[in-house]
């Protein structure tokens, strides 16, 4: 049997993609709605109007969406893994915590996946749904709250490994989080929908916002995705 040849790639590029890609998807799969009649014409994030769950539900925006969404989800799981791995390259030590965030960060994903895999307008299984999108939003939390403390640690320990402006980013995007995270609680109680869709936009951006500062971090840091023997995942600077 053929021996199959490594695929190196830049760690920094799949995080720009893990990134863009879904932040250039909601807004098309939204202009295809609203441009159907599907959802009404607003600035979602600001005003309201529709959350991204209703700019994917229905035809033709539901085919655009069901397309990227696994690779999008499957980029989110290979940057939780290089994010884990990263640190431990950077001198930083991988114990329970760095390991709890990257599991953290798989299952988000997965869970992502399948909560809208199974968006399909009428037949559309919402318990499923909301599962999926609740352990992603809580879970990749949970995952970034980890993987920020632990990156403060590395920085205190090897002083250099992340520019001041990645670290400071990170730092205000929990903080934004975290505050989004009780507005939701609050929006929830109070019953008001407009304000839970425009947390739910900007939430989802907050986190994407995050996940780009790892392309910062990650430069000159190279992905092998195959080895030789066909099965392994390594990282080399």
């Amino acid at each position: 049997m053929p021996r199959r040849s490594p695929v190196i790639i830049s760690a920094a590029s799949l995080a720009l993609s893990a990134a863009l890609l879904p932040a250039i998807l909601f807004p098309i799969t939204y202009l295809i709605a609203a441009m159907g009649g599907n959802v009404a014409w607003c600035i979602p994030p600001l005003e309201g109007c529709t959350d991204i769950t209703h700019t994917a539900l229905k035809t033709p925006e539901s085919h655009v969406f069901r397309v990227a969404m696994p690779f999008v989800c499957g980029l989110f799981v290979a940057v939780w893994i290089i994010a884990c791995d990263w640190i431990g390259t950077h001198g930083g030590a991988i114990g329970r915590r760095e390991i709890r965030f990257r599991r953290l960060g798989v299952i988000a994903a997965i869970g992502l996946l399948v909560g809208e895999m199974v968006l399909q307008d009428r037949s559309t299984l919402w318990i499923l749904h909301s599962v999926g999108a609740t352990l992603f939003f809580l879970l990749t939390y949970a995952a970034i709250v980890m993987h920020s403390r632990s990156i403060v640690e590395l920085e205190k320990s090897h002083p250099g490994s992340l520019s001041k402006v990645s670290l400071a980013s990170k730092r205000w995007i929990v903080r934004a989080l975290t505050l989004m995270l009780v507005l939701a609680i609050a929006f929830r109680v109070t019953d008001w929908s407009e304000g839970g869709r425009i947390l739910q936009w900007l939430s989802t951006y907050s986190i994407l916002a995050y996940i780009f500062t790892f392309a910062f971090d990650w430069r000159g840091y190279r992905v092998t995705l195959l080895t030789p023997a066909g099965h392994d995942w390594t990282t080399d600077t």
